[in-house]
């Protein structure tokens, strides 16, 4: 019997992670209410973010896509990428999209002392050129702990998540990651998707449905901050 409740809890956890149910978002932000997963609005407003760029070859491609759609998105950068790819830096921000702060190297910052995680956040700051009070983190892999969360929030960071992640750096099928998103795709959506990955092929192919699903459904896709500033209460959750 034991042995039975462990299969069918492992099941459904997996269940759940790959299936991303929208109830379970509600529960992760009554857990963390420090973290922006969605945002209430009364616009047919998604916000687009792209994580771990910027990256030679599939940031411009990212680009190219989001013009041709009239489409903008948040980058979440990695200092020390940026400072090996200081023009891709300049063409994203040239584009207007907004940039984000994702930690200042592709790793875990769990094991990062206090002084260690804020020299980190600062020294992104500094690369990507964030300044004023209105500035967006996420962590590196999605998890931070709470410590860390406190200690970004009083720099005057928005710690964001997303509503629609397709786990496209474990490169699944783009019918997945497409279906994903889509059933998710809903005004006051966060989509996360990756340009810094290994090998972005299937996220960008996934990026190019969606783009046209949005369009059909009528929304328009725009940066996480625009998204924020059309919040109804304030730039705050959804309950």
């Amino acid at each position: 019997m034991l042995i039975l409740i462990g299969i069918a809890s492992v099941a459904f956890g997996l269940l759940v992670f790959w299936a991303e149910p929208i109830w379970l978002v509600g529960l992760f932000e009554w857990l963390t209410p420090n973290i922006l997963y969605r945002v209430r609005t009364n616009r047919p407003l998604v916000a687009l973010s792209f994580d771990d760029g910027p990256h030679p070859v599939f940031t411009p491609q990212v680009l190219a896509l989001l013009e041709s759609h009239d489409a903008k998105a948040t980058f979440f950068l990695i200092a020390d990428r940026v400072l090996r790819h200081p023009d891709l830096l300049a063409r994203i921000k040239s584009a207007g999209h907004e940039v984000a702060n994702h930690y200042f190297q592709n790793g875990s910052s769990l094991g990062h002392s206090d002084e260690e995680f804020l020299r980190n956040l600062e020294k992104t700051e500094n690369a990507i050129g964030l300044t004023g009070t209105a500035k967006l983190f996420r962590p590196p892999g999605g998890i931070a702990r709470p410590r860390q969360l406190r200690l970004a929030k009083a720099r005057a960071y928005t710690c964001v998540l997303g509503t629609a992640y397709p786990h496209d750096p474990m490169h699944p099928p783009v019918w997945y990651m497409s279906w994903l998103i889509r059933k998710n795709l809903t005004p006051g959506t966060i989509v996360i998707l990756h340009d810094g990955i290994s090998d972005a092929t299937r996220s960008i192919e996934t990026l190019s449905q969606v783009l046209v699903e949005g369009r059909r459904r009528g929304l328009t896709f725009v940066s996480i901050g625009e998204l924020m500033s059309s919040s109804v209460n304030g730039g705050s959750t959804v309950p």
